[in-house]
C-alpha cells in the first residue's frame, strides 16, 4: 500500500473522498467545495464551490454520484447537479405529507415516515431505480434509540425519496437481532451499505455478519466472520445523560464494524472494523486502531491492520483506493491510499 502525493496548494480541512470513473473527487467540508484530481493525485480543478449562487452549494454533510448526477444533502435539502456541474434541482425532503402529527406524537407508527428524521451522523446516500435513499432514525420521545426496545425491533433504516417532489414515499429495512442482546447500545446504532445493481450489502456496527438484502432492504442471506481481538464489552445505556456521558468511551475504546465495499467483478468485499483502544488517556475517534477484513466469494481470505482512518472507496485499473481523510476531523490535508491484492 502507498499514499498518493496530492498536488494541491489550496486550503483543506475535514472532508472525504470518492472515486468518480477514473477521477478522484474530494469533498472539502470546511470550504464546501468539490475538488477533482486524476488517479495519481494531480489537481484538475474545483468543480463546485460554496456560495448562494445558482450553481453553488451553501453547505453539505453527505454526497452521492449516481447516474451522471451529483447529489448534495444539506440538512433536509437535496441539491442535484448534472454532469456539467450545473444545478438542475433543489428539493426540501418532506417526511410529514401523509402524517398525523397527533399520531406521531402520541402513538408513533413505525411505518409512518413522519416518525423519522434524517440520520445526520454517519449518513450515506444511495440511489435505486431513480429514487434517492437516506438513512433515518427517530428521536421521538416514545420511540427512540436510547429508551425503547421496540426501536431496535421495528425501526426503519432508510427513507425512499421522490426527487421530483421531495416527498418521502416510504421507510424500509430493519436492524438485526444482535441489538436485542443489549439494553441499549445507541452509540453503535450505525450501519453502512454498498448498493449494487440487484442487491444491497449491509454492515451493522455490533454485528460480525454482513447482510445481503434485496432492493427493498429485505434480508436474503448473511455471511461474515468475527474481527481479531475486538473489545466488544459495550457500555449499555438507557438515559439521555448516560448516552452523552459514555459516547467517547464506547466509540474510542471498543471494537465495532464499519465500512463495506463490494467489487462484483472480483467478487471481493472489504470491511473495516475498529479493535478498541486500551489507552484510556485517549479520547479521539482516530485513536481507535482499525483493521480490514477481505472476503472473496463470501469467504474470509484476509484480516490486516490498516490506518485508523481508512475506507475503501473504489478501484481504478488494478488499484484499489481508500480514503484516509474520513473521520480524521483535524487532518487539514487530503489523504488517499492505494493498494493491490496479490
Amino acid at each position: 500500500m502507498d499514499t498518493l502525493e496530492i498536488n494541491y496548494d489550496g486550503f483543506v480541512g475535514k472532508g472525504f473522498t470518492v472515486i468518480s470513473g477514473e477521477k478522484i473527487h474530494f469533498l472539502n467540508q470546511l470550504k464546501m467545495e468539490l475538488i477533482e484530481f486524476d488517479r495519481e493525485g494531480n489537481f484538475l480543478g474545483v468543480l463546485i464551490s460554496s456560495g448562494e449562487g445558482p450553481n453553488e452549494v451553501p453547505r453539505f454533510q453527505s454526497y452521492l454520484e449516481a447516474g451522471g448526477n451529483k447529489y448534495f444533502l444539506d440538512g433536509y435539502t437535496i441539491f442535484t447537479y448534472d454532469s456539467t456541474n450545473n444545478l438542475i434541482n433543489k428539493r426540501l425532503i418532506d417526511f410529514y405529507h401523509n402524517s398525523s402529527m397527533e399520531s406521531v406524537e402520541n402513538d408513533p407508527n413505525t411505518k409512518d415516515p413522519g416518525v423519522y428524521e434524517i440520520k445526520y451522523w454517519a449518513n450515506e446516500l444511495g440511489m435505486i431505480n431513480g429514487y434517492l435513499y437516506t438513512k433515518v432514525e427517530s428521536s421521538n420521545p416514545k420511540f427512540n434509540f436510547v429508551m425503547h426496545e421496540a426501536y431496535y425491533r421495528e425501526a426503519a433504516l432508510y427513507a425512499q425519496i421522490d426527487l421530483k417532489t421531495g416527498k418521502v414515499l416510504k421507510v424500509m429495512g430493519n436492524r438485526p437481532n444482535v441489538y436485542l442482546n443489549y439494553r441499549f447500545i445507541p452509540h453503535f446504532d450505525y450501519f453502512y451499505h454498498d448498493i449494487q445493481e440487484k442487491e444491497v450489502y449491509l454492515s451493522f456496527e455490533p454485528d460480525s455478519l454482513i447482510y445481503v438484502a434485496d432492493l427493498d432492504f429485505k434480508i436474503k442471506e448473511a455471511f461474515g466472520a468475527g474481527g481479531s481481538q475486538m473489545d466488544t464489552d459495550y457500555i449499555e445505556v438507557n438515559t439521555i445523560d448516560d448516552w452523552e456521558a459514555y459516547w467517547r468511551n464506547n466509540r474510542v475504546h471498543k471494537g465495532f464494524y464499519r465500512y463495506i465495499k463490494y467489487f462484483p467483478k472480483d467478487k471481493v468485499l472489504f470491511r473495516t472494523y475498529t479493535v478498541g483502544s486500551q489507552d484510556h488517556t485517549k479520547f479521539e475517534y482516530e485513536d481507535n486502531p482499525q483493521r480490514m477484513q477481505i472476503f472473496q466469494d463470501r469467504k474470509l481470505i484476509g484480516d490486516v491492520a490498516v490506518p485508523n482512518t481508512f475506507k475503501v472507496i473504489g478501484k481504478i485499473g488494478d488499484d484499489y483506493y481508500a480514503d484516509g481523510s474520513v473521520g480524521n476531523l483535524n487532518n487539514e490535508k487530503i489523504v488517499i491510499y492505494r493498494f493491490k491484492l496479490p
